[in-house]
């Protein structure tokens, strides 16, 4: 029955894996020189992993998002769920840019569990000019993900999930189209597993969980009306682990730690090769260990209600966010959670420097 169940989601992957992205036209303006798009789906959806440095893959917390790993929706404790984060970006700079969030889970049974959620991102008014730095008009550039996924547990201590996104990028509208530009859209999945082992020995709830997630797995997307420029998504394999202590009073030490590999090739030549060529080509290459991050952070929880982080997220590549640290902080009082983080950064090496979020959750055991 296991093997079976394995071969669908083998399966699934591999539909998904060879079916051409469609795209929509429009009027369009210019796309960064870079061969990744949607690059901030490689960033943690809820202030509670991003206050640990983005760690939190094997993290199971109440109050939080699933985007990280769908298949560690299959343990929660509660039976319904939703979460809205707000990220206002470069507030100092602009008043109209930000990431919205907002998904939610329902368990149908106590093996299975759904999750959905939509993932926005506003870049604000930009500005163009020409060669000649005359103002051309102004565009609201915006990208926006869907998702869909379902968690099911085998046994108490092992379960899979699987994520199914429809992306959409719309970098230009309005203003004079003259490089043929269009928005686009693809979809993808993301695969997870989730394995929770007790630790006996230790007061009720003590825990080490390992997590492994693919993500962004899915047909290129373009921006041009050229079959030839198109941009990989941001294909991303992550192993975690989170080691949880519970003290006699109830209160909870966490610690995480994530190891996280892009899947998109780098050279002269990587766009001109398909996903697969290009995730096996990402291991391949003579700088496969520069695009390799990792995350670590920990929390602690007083008596389940008020709640401290730190992290620290470190990216060697360049095609990647940039490294930072974060701090946290959240409260919980019975059905409600609310959680903050504070990103701090180098400025001149990421967009992410100086960046607040807000997460609001509410669950119903």
């Amino acid at each position: 029955m296991f093997m079976n169940k394995l071969f669908f989601f083998l399966a699934l992957f591999c539909f998904f894996f060879n079916q051409p992205a469609r795209s929509q036209l429009v009027n369009s303006g210019n796309v960064g020189g870079r061969n990744v798009a949607v690059p901030f789906q490689l960033l943690s959806a809820d202030a509670i992993s991003s206050g640990m440095g983005d760690a939190g893959s094997a993290l199971l917390s109440k109050g939080g998002t699933f985007e990280s790993g769908t298949a560690k929706a299959a343990f929660t404790e509660e039976r319904f769920g939703v979460n809205l984060t707000y990220t206002p970006w470069l507030k100092k700079l602009v008043s109209d840019r930000k990431l919205l969030y907002a998904g939610g889970f329902g368990r149908l049974s106590p093996k299975l569990t759904l999750t959905a959620s939509v993932n926005y991102l506003s870049y604000g008014q930009v500005d163009l000019i020409d060669e000649n730095r005359s103002e051309i008009g102004s565009v609201e550039p915006s990208e926006f993900v869907g998702s869909i996924g379902v968690a099911k547990s085998f046994g108490n201590s092992f379960s899979l999930g699987m994520n199914v996104k429809l992306i959409g990028s719309n970098m230009y509208s309005g203003g004079v189209n003259r490089n043929g530009m269009q928005s686009a859209t693809t979809y993808c999945i993301d695969i997870s597993s989730f394995h929770l082992f007790p630790m006996g020995l230790r007061p009720g709830g003590s825990s080490f969980a390992m997590a492994l997630i693919l993500q962004n797995i899915g047909p290129k997307m373009s921006y041009f009306n050229q079959p030839n420029q198109k941009y990989f998504l941001p294909s991303n394999l992550k192993i975690g682990g989170t080691l949880k202590l519970v003290d006699q009073g109830g209160s909870t030490f966490s610690f995480a730690l994530d190891i996280s590999k892009m899947l998109v090739p780098n050279g002269d030549f990587a766009q001109e090769k398909s996903v697969a060529e290009g995730i096996v080509s990402s291991f391949q290459n003579n700088e496969g260990l520069d695009d390799i991050g990792c995350s670590a952070g920990a929390e602690y929880v007083f008596l389940n209600r008020l709640a401290f982080r730190a992290g620290y997220n470190y990216q060697g590549d360049n095609r990647l966010l940039g490294s930072f640290f974060s701090l946290g902080t959240g409260f919980t009082n019975k059905r409600l959670a609310v959680n903050f983080c504070y990103l701090i950064a180098n400025p001149q090496k990421t967009f992410l420097s100086n960046t607040l979020r807000i997460s609001f959750g509410y669950s119903v055991l």
